[in-house]
Parts: C-alpha cells; structure tokens; sequence
C-alpha cells in the first residue's frame, strides 16, 4: 500500500497525465520531482492562511540560558518545531521578534497560537484536493513544459482552495456581535 504522501503526490501525477510512482525514492523522475516540490508545497499552502485544522496552541518554556539576541527584548522563548506559521502570541503582544528558532518578548509566560505541520492522515479531503491541484501546478513545467496545462491546474487550485477556505471556516464558531448596540435596538435586550 502508497503512503498518504505518495498518494496525494500520485494524485497531482495523475492530474498531470504523468506516470504514478510508488515511492519518492525511486530513481524515476516523476519521484524526483515529487520529493523536491511535495514539502515545500505544502508548507507553502499551509502558509497562505489560517486553517483551523491546523491550529495549534502552545504555552512556551522560556530558555534561561540565552540573551535575547536584540537588547529591547527581556525574555527568549524556544519555538515548537513543527511550527509552520506563528498567528498570534498570547496575551496579546503588540511587540515580539523571531530569530531563528526563538521568540523574543517582554513577558515572562507567554502562549502562542500557530499553523502547524498537519500529518498528512489528519487532512480534510478539500484540504487534501486543493493541495494535490497546488502541487501540479508547481510540477507542471518541470514535467511537461506545457503552460497551458500548468494555467489550467493554477486555476483548478485556486477554485479549490476557495472552497476549502469556506469550509475550514465554518469548522468553528465565529465571533459573535455580543452586546452590539443595533442588536439590542432591533430586537430589545
């Protein structure tokens, strides 16, 4: 049996028209090119927006041993490693920098809220469609040298990725207008 990875790579290789491989180790050059643009892509799309299914929140340990590497922040903080994307710091921080793997501020006990790097076997099937369309239109030039082909997986991508944007939103509940005045003048307290 292909593993999820090779699976949504097969996917994109058969969007394409081109050959299926087993794994990313064959020497075959639909597998080099998988195992070039498969991580890259899709850290890319993970990237592009705040994805539900791919929240995570984290209390940091502060790492005693280190300076802050820029003198107006106090505190050093180690960064989890399959963070992709940093969101927001909590409580909120109007001030922070990363370097490297760190996130510098001036609070000693901090959380973060992050876009992490979902296993595969954990992806909504939108998710999942939208990237296989993404990463054939990455591959396209490399494997057919068709533009044409690669405009039409572009655009197969972006109106994927449409709906699944729609549907990862609707994962949770959105902020309410809680104590909005023109509600309690329409409709009374």
């Amino acid at each position: 049996m292909v593993d999820k990875q090779t699976g949504i790579c097969n996917g994109a290789l058969l969007l394409l028209g081109a050959n299926r491989i087993s794994s990313f180790d064959e020497e075959s050059t639909e597998s080099i090119v998988c195992q070039d643009f498969y991580e890259r892509s899709y850290r890319a799309l993970l990237n592009i927006f705040s994805w539900k299914f791919a929240q995570k929140y984290e209390d940091l340990a502060i790492i005693p041993t280190v300076t802050p590497g820029d003198p107006q922040y106090k505190y050093a903080y180690q960064l989890p490693t399959d963070m992709i994307w940093l969101q927001h710091v909590l409580p909120n921080q109007d001030s922070y920098k990363i370097i490297g793997d760190q996130l510098h501020v001036n609070r000693n006990a901090i959380s973060i809220k992050y876009t992490w790097r979902v296993k595969e076997e954990l992806m909504p099937v939108l998710f999942e469609q939208t990237f296989m369309y993404y990463l054939a239109s990455q591959m396209c030039i490399t494997l057919t040298e068709d533009t044409t082909k690669q405009q039409l997986m572009y655009t197969q991508y972006m109106d994927h990725l449409k709906r699944a944007k729609a549907t990862d939103s609707q994962q949770q509940p959105q902020d309410g207008f809680a104590g909005f005045p023109i509600d309690s003048a329409r409709y009374g307290s």
